[in-house]
C-alpha cells in the first residue's frame, strides 16, 4: 500500500506547479546542520512530504497503523522516521527528537496529529523545542484545486497541475523557561497562531 500511495504522490506531484515563498531566507532544500523544527497541519502531509522529497529531513509519526503507512510512504522520498506521539511513545519519542536537534538534524513535527483536534497545536511540540532550543518554522500550504478526504483531518490531496504554494513563516525561537506549563502554553498558542494566519497564502 506504502507503494501505492508513494506512487500516485509521485505522479501527482510531477504535476504540480509548485511555488515555495521563502522571505526568511531558510533555503529548506538545503538546511542540513540547522537544527530546526518545521511543522505544518496533519492534512498537509503528502504534499509537503512529496514537495521536501530527498532533503535529509527526520518526520515524528505516530505507531499507529496509519502513522506507519504515512512513514513508510515518507521514506521511499528519503525522509528518516522517528515513531511516537502524544498518546504511544511519547516519552523516547521526545528524546529521539532532541537527540536528532542537538545533532543539528531538522525534524518534521504535525503538532495537530495523530488524531486531532484538527488545525489545533498540541504541547509537544512547543515541548520539543523548548528542551531541544530549536526554533521552530510554520510552513502553511495552498492548493488552487485539491480533494479531500472524509478523514478526521480531512486530509488534503492536490489535484493534477493545480498551483500549491508553499509558505515558510519566520523562525519561532522557544522562551527560556523550558518548565513553565504557561511557556508552554503560550508558545503553543504562537505557534497555532502562525500556522492559522491569514496574512500570507494558507488554507
Amino acid at each position: 500500500m506504502d507503494f501505492l500511495i508513494w506512487l500516485i504522490g509521485t505522479l501527482l506531484g510531477a504535476t504540480w506547479r509548485i511555488t515555495v515563498n521563502d522571505p526568511h531566507r531558510l533555503r529548506p532544500y538545503d538546511d542540513r546542520h540547522t537544527g530546526r523544527i518545521y511543522c505544518f497541519w496533519h492534512a498537509h502531509l503528502l504534499a509537503l512530504a512529496y514537495i521536501f522529497r530527498n532533503t535529509g529531513k527526520t518526520a515524528l509519526a505516530s505507531a499507529s497503523r496509519d502513522g506507519r503507512l504515512a512513514a513508510l510512504t515518507a521514506r521511499r522520498w528519503k525522509h528518516e522516521i522517528i515513531f511516537g506521539s502524544s498518546s504511544r511513545g511519547g516519552n523516547s519519542a521526545m528524546r529521539e527528537c532532541i537527540r536528532a536537534l542537538k545533532e543539528r538534524r531538522c525534524i518534521i513535527i504535525t503538532p495537530d496529529g495523530p488524531r486531532g483536534p484538527r488545525e489545533k497545536v498540541k504541547t509537544g511540540v512547543a515541548q520539543i523545542a523548548m528542551v531541544g532550543s530549536a526554533p521552530v518554522v510554520a510552513v502553511r500550504l495552498h492548493a488552487d484545486r485539491s480533494w479531500r478526504l472524509r478523514s478526521w483531518d480531512r486530509f488534503m490531496v492536490p489535484k493534477p497541475f493545480a498551483r500549491v504554494t508553499v509558505t515558510l513563516c519566520a523562525p519561532l525561537f522557544p522562551p527560556p523557561d523550558a518548565q513553565s506549563d504557561e511557556s508552554v502554553e503560550c508558545f503553543c498558542k504562537s505557534i497555532d497562531e502562525r500556522l492559522s494566519s491569514n496574512d500570507a497564502v494558507a488554507s
